[in-house]
């Protein structure tokens, strides 16, 4: 199942290797910018993902060819103007906030080039790998634009979102990873199968658990601890009540592979 627009498509589908796995793909060549008729439908996806597909408990977020995204398209962003730059923003920060509160995990396999917005989608993942010639750039520096700062953070320390946004250079897969900001760099031909086979693991977690961990994490980033753990344990206390954690203890206590309620 997939949308098509005017310059490419959106590709999704359920894995036919992975169990309970869509694999979500950005197919707009040459090198999988985005219009904001993309931005659009990338948001729509993932706002509407539990009812379009059936039962997905992972999402595996990656792109078509040699490219991850590049970004905005640079065409449509030469043509703006102020009013159409802020529907523009309207739009895109939807598309990234859609991703980052989907209801399942995201794992973005990053096949090659991230720029600007493709950066920022990477960061809007829950788990990063990424190919050994994937790259990351943010050169809004270097085409009179900003943005994309504050979820870089969520890859890289402070001084080294800084160093990126002010030189506008290319850095590879290691150098983010050595960072923290990926989890795991393998070869092109890995990537993908490494991306399914850790998607399909998280499928086999309570999706409802696994649903409430997620939201607490997102609520919490940016609390102070204190507060932050005191939104845990409440979530911990709604979690004692969903029929999944109680099947949780019996199977862990019998030792044997629970069942879970939408199974």
């Amino acid at each position: 199942m997939s949308g098509i627009t005017r310059k490419g498509r959106i590709g999704a589908e359920m894995s036919g290797t992975a169990e309970r796995v869509l694999v979500v793909t950005i197919d707009t060549p040459p090198v999988n910018a985005l219009g904001l008729a993309h931005f659009r439908e990338l948001r729509d996806l993932f706002l509407n993902l539990t009812d379009r597909f059936p039962k997905p408990r992972c999402v595996v977020l990656t792109g078509a060819g040699r490219a991850f995204c590049a970004g905005a398209d640079v065409r449509e962003l030469s043509a703006r103007t102020t009013e159409t730059q802020v529907a523009r923003s309207v739009v895109s920060r939807g598309c990234f906030d859609a991703i980052r509160r989907c209801p399942v995990p995201v794992v973005g396999a990053v096949n090659g080039a991230a720029v600007g917005a493709g950066v920022v989608i990477a960061s809007c993942c829950d788990l990063l790998l990424a190919s050994e010639t994937a790259t990351f750039s943010l050169p809004e520096i270097l085409i009179g634009s900003m943005g994309g700062t504050g979820h870089t953070r969520r890859l890289v320390p402070d001084k080294i979102m800084r160093y990126m946004v002010f030189t506008g250079r290319k850095f590879d897969a290691h150098f983010l990873q050595q960072h923290g900001g990926i989890n795991e760099v393998l070869s092109a031909e890995d990537l993908l199968p490494a991306a399914l086979e850790l998607a399909a693991e998280i499928a086999t977690r309570s999706p409802s658990g696994v649903s409430l961990m997620k939201e607490s994490i997102n609520l919490t980033e940016d609390m102070p601890v204190t507060e932050g753990y005191r939104v845990e344990q409440l979530f911990t206390t709604l979690a004692s009540g969903i029929p999944d954690s109680a099947e949780a203890g019996r199977a862990y206590l019998e030792k044997r592979q629970p069942v879970w309620s939408d199974d």
